[in-house]
């Protein structure tokens, strides 16, 4: 019997991944509440079946009692997402609450595969982002001067980037982040939040040129400082995310157009400029005569995205952790070679849905700073994950970010918890004002 699962559970867990994906955008055809509330339950128990069966499957392959320690927290945390936020908020967004559950129960359980200690420090960032996130739920409805703080935004996060250029520690060439006691904590993470809302902030009302060139000029520092601490994977994303919030900001696209061709330009001198730009650049286009040192890490990606096949070897029984930094630059290519490609795949899909509703809530908001918030958060979430599976896959060079709610790392899994739940509260506010509207309507009649 245990013979017979072991076999058949990878075969479960990737179809249980590919049902939840196809739900994930079959919800959007869904016109009647009783059909997304139909597939919202689906997805609920799609999600605790694939943690049971992928905790029992590392439990009997390891003969390792902790992981029934996994298996129980992560069921404490799926309980918290899906159930206490709907009782809490029953006006909440269902689809990226369960997609948000979905993507960091895959995080934790791949994280565990890697190290179960790792996994425990995942579990304690997850659990306090989470709580933070829904104090931050009741007292983001309140607060009516977030429009007014610009300067504020923009001082503190070019205060916090440059503090990191200046005591950061060096991580493989680059200054990433801070000491502040046992805790090592990466601000960039949490300061493109901040960027975000200074965008929002700056573009949302009246707008004319001289705004834009403002906003440009401070865009262009907060990139900048990024770019001398050589964190050149969040100077792109930052690059990209102002360059998307201006054009939905102005509406004309020659703005996309001239950021293009100015992104350009800023590649070939960081790649003039930067030896280890052009180590990536060069392994990207042939890693092989470097297999022995450069291009080791890509080679070893390759490997276990293909040593899986479409359904994986099973949990623990591939060798991911071959690859450097498998928890976290490459942890997409653990999830193919373990869990299989049909598992990354839905992975992928379950990201670009929550791009596609984030898109679609942002779509509805009347007010233009909080419309710009979503779509801003909206891309950031998008663009970093196609980043890091770029990478991991040799589409693109290496940049060495992470990918949201999955790797593993407290200063990434805590900006990107706090970036879903501003969606949820917005969205929230905005059901509420909603109720207020109609309500004073039939009043009215």
């Amino acid at each position: 019997m245990q013979y017979l699962f072991l076999e058949s559970s990878k075969y479960i867990i990737a179809i249980l991944l590919m049902i939840y994906a196809i739900s994930s955008i079959s919800i959007f055809g869904a016109k009647k509440t009783g059909g997304k509330t139909a597939i919202a339950v689906i997805q609920n128990s799609v999600n605790i079946l694939t943690v049971l069966v992928c905790c029992i499957h590392m439990m009997l392959i390891s003969k390792n009692p902790m992981y029934l320690a996994v298996l129980i927290f992560i069921l404490v945390c799926v309980f918290l997402f899906l159930f206490v936020t709907q009782s809490a908020f029953p006006e909440c967004n269902i689809l990226l609450l369960n997609n948000f559950s979905m993507l960091v129960s895959c995080g934790l359980l791949i994280v565990s595969r890697i190290s179960i200690n790792k996994s425990f420090k995942q579990f304690i960032i997850v659990t306090v982002s989470f709580a933070l996130c829904i104090g931050m739920i009741f007292i983001f409805g309140k607060i009516k001067f977030l429009k007014k703080l610009t300067w504020c935004y923009a001082a503190i996060g070019l205060l916090l980037l440059s503090v990191v250029l200046v005591l950061g520690k060096i991580s493989h060439g680059s200054k990433l982040s801070i000491s502040l006691g046992p805790v090592s904590v990466q601000p960039s993470e949490f300061v493109k939040l901040i960027f975000i809302f200074f965008l929002a902030s700056i573009l949302w009302n009246e707008l004319n040129f001289k705004k834009i060139i403002v906003s440009a000029l401070i865009a262009a520092l907060y990139v900048g400082i990024l770019v001398v601490s050589k964190d050149l994977g969040s100077a792109l994303i930052y690059f990209v995310i102002y360059l998307f919030v201006l054009v939905i900001a102005t509406g004309n696209y020659i703005y996309m157009f001239a950021g293009l061709i100015a992104g350009a330009g800023a590649s070939i001198i960081a790649y003039k400029i930067f030896s280890h730009v052009r180590v990536r650049v060069m392994i990207w286009q042939d890693p092989w005569p470097y297999i022995d040192n450069k291009g080791y890490q890509i080679i070893q990606s390759m490997f276990s995205i293909t040593s899986g096949g479409f359904f994986g070897t099973g949990l623990l029984e591939g060798t991911p952790t071959t690859i450097p930094f498998a928890d976290t630059d490459f942890v997409f290519s653990v999830i193919c070679e373990e869990l299989g490609i049909i598992a990354g795949i839905s992975i992928l899909i379950i990201s670009i849905s929550t791009f596609i509703e984030m898109l679609r809530v942002s779509s509805k908001i009347n007010d233009n700073f909080y419309k710009q918030i979503v779509y801003g958060i909206a891309v950031s979430l998008l663009f970093q994950a196609f980043l890091t599976v770029g990478g991991g896959i040799k589409f693109i060079p290496l940049t060495g970010v992470t990918l949201p709610l999955i790797s593993y790392g407290g200063s990434s899994i805590m900006a990107s918890t706090i970036m879903y739940f501003i969606v949820q509260s917005i969205y929230i506010r905005l059901r509420r004002e909603d109720k207020v509207n109609l309500s004073n309507k039939k009043t009215k009649h």
